[in-house]
């Protein structure tokens, strides 16, 4: 008797876990101008609720699935209690995808309406998944980064806040509808995405570029801009990692730029998925990326 009650509250335990709970994925299907598109999402809610919406973008020559298993949201999503999606672009070659942003791989993924899939992807994720409008995050690395970016710019009132990771900006041109919470993270070793802008200094990627990256110095200044956020910034700086805070005004938000004096390029806290480059390794990146998204909400 003692022995099956034991084995009942293990089974309990085990299927109320959180560990358990994180292999609760939905394969989402959805068409965008007769093209099927997909993402994962994690940790489903059910009617009724609205719970915070962490939406992670790949980078070029990535998937859905390869972006789970390198950043760790999954964890996270469980423990903190909010949905994680981890969307995807436009497929390359069998198994890898990149993003549209307008001015790198134009010739692979220049007709993709990327902007339209997330616009399509959040509508769906409000009416069938309990994301609360008002909570949805946006995050990426790399090809992801710029791709958050470029979404952020056009549709800064859809988002609550961003987090690009080693991305950047290549047009200053467009300018977001209102003020928009955003921490940029970037390695100041970054040889594919220096943050001195330019052209990367992978020779695969420049020759994709038509366009140079933009300074991460100027970006700043943009998004301090657009933000109305307070100058000059609270900078501190921990071991290799340099913060810079511009503090939001009344009707404004706060811009983050956080420099990893060592780190390179990849996803922070991982190991280099080339040997050139040693990602960020002084912070966990979606520990990082999830401190500041669940301090912001967007206004009613």
């Amino acid at each position: 008797m003692l022995l099956a009650r034991a084995l009942l509250l293990l089974l309990a335990f085990v299927l109320l876990s959180p560990s358990a709970r994180a292999q609760d994925t939905r394969d989402i299907q959805i068409v965008v101008d007769g093209t099927p598109r997909r993402a994962l999402l994690v940790n489903n809610f059910g009617p009724g609720q609205a719970v915070p919406v962490v939406i992670v973008l790949h980078g070029g020559m990535g998937s859905a699935e390869a972006q789970r298993e390198r950043t760790g949201f999954d964890r996270l999503a469980v423990a903190e209690g909010f949905t994680v999606v981890y969307a995807q672009g436009t497929e390359l070659v069998p198994g890898r995808h990149a993003w549209n942003t307008g001015f790198l791989m134009r010739r692979q993924v220049g007709l993709a309406n990327d902007i339209a899939y997330l616009d399509t992807l959040i509508d769906l994720l409000i009416r069938d998944h309990s994301a609360d409008p008002r909570r949805i995050f946006m995050t990426g690395g790399s090809n992801g980064a710029m791709m958050t970016l470029v979404y952020a710019t056009q549709r800064a009132e859809r988002l609550a806040a961003i987090a690009p990771v080693v991305g950047a900006m290549f047009s200053f041109e467009m300018k977001p509808s209102g003020p928009l919470p955003i921490m940029l993270i970037n390695g100041a070793q970054d040889n594919e995405v220096p943050i001195e802008g330019g052209f990367s200094r992978n020779p695969l990627v420049s020759r994709a570029q038509s366009a140079p990256y933009m300074p991460l110095e100027d970006t700043v200044e943009f998004w301090v801009e657009a933000n109305r956020s307070q100058t000059p910034p609270f900078i501190t700086t921990t071991g290799t990692v340099t913060t810079s805070v511009y503090a939001p005004t009344p009707n404004g938000a706060v811009t983050i730029s956080v420099v990893d004096q060592i780190g390179g390029h990849g996803w922070p806290g991982t190991s280099p998925v080339r040997g050139t480059s040693n990602p960020i390794q002084s912070f966990d990146g979606a520990e990082r990326v999830w401190e500041f998204f669940k301090t912001q909400s967007r206004a009613p």
